[in-house]
């Protein structure tokens, strides 16, 4: 039986629900974007329902914790193809052990979400120390990111309490997100903001790469260590790594 959802966290949560429901082992919980249909097995579409998904993190909250329905979430992402599948058999251990679901990482079910909500924390932590905002020509800050996990919900609250007499936007250029910040609230979009590198403030950038040259001590610059804390698939984004 392959479970077949719209890809949200809500989606999973309702197919969690349903394999309860009709108590059915599904073999997989897949997104309608990741779905190939194999021979020989039967495929049930899933219908995102909140009453149903609400029901399901109410539960994980209530019998193993908050912690747990925030590290299903860190997991979901992650955007692996196989998460709905790893939630689902997360929560049946859950279900199970209750509050020491977050410990028990001795079984592979529970390992395999940690995991995956490890990296995801790991990533959002190190865009809290490396995303760089450039002051627009209007005085709206703008920083542009293109991180391997979909960290844009996890980041933003982040810079909106770091930030927040400042109006700015954080743009996930590689899923073409936006979290947008009026001083007062946080907005997420999906729809293109034409942003253009004319529009950018120059002096504001030059002023970035010349404190960093400023603070490098040349004797102690280390590349390797550098690498390891800012991994070079982050640098076309920070104006400190291009040359004046």
């Amino acid at each position: 039986m392959i479970y077949v959802t719209d890809g949200t966290f809500e989606g999973i949560l309702s197919a969690v629900f349903e394999a309860y429901a009709h108590k059915e082992e599904p073999e997989a919980i897949v997104s309608r974007a990741h779905f190939q249909l194999t021979l020989f097995s039967e495929v049930r579409d899933i219908e995102t329902q909140p009453d149903k998904s609400d029901r399901v993190y109410r539960s994980v909250v209530e019998k193993m914790s908050q912690e747990a329905i925030e590290e299903l979430y860190r997991a979901y992402l992650g955007e692996d193809p196989d998460v709905g599948l790893a939630i689902y058999r997360y929560i049946k251990v859950g279900l199970k052990v209750g509050r020491r679901v977050l410990s028990y990482l001795q079984h592979p079910d529970v390992l395999r979400v940690h995991d995956m909500s490890r990296r995801v924390a790991m990533e959002t932590h190190t865009f809290t120390g490396i995303l760089r905002f450039t002051r627009l020509k209007n005085g709206i800050y703008y920083a542009k990111m293109e991180p391997d996990n979909n960290i844009i919900m996890l980041l933003a609250p982040h810079f909106a309490d770091r930030l927040n007499d400042q109006p700015w936007i954080i743009h996930d250029a590689k899923r073409n997100l936006y979290a947008l910040y009026n001083t007062e609230q946080v907005v997420f979009s999906d729809e293109v903001l034409p942003i253009r590198d004319d529009e950018r403030d120059e002096e504001f950038e030059l002023l970035w790469r010349k404190y960093f040259q400023a603070i490098a001590i040349e004797s102690r610059i280390n590349p390797r260590l550098q690498r390891a804390f800012m991994p070079r698939r982050y640098w076309k984004n920070l104006p400190e790594k291009n040359k004046i």
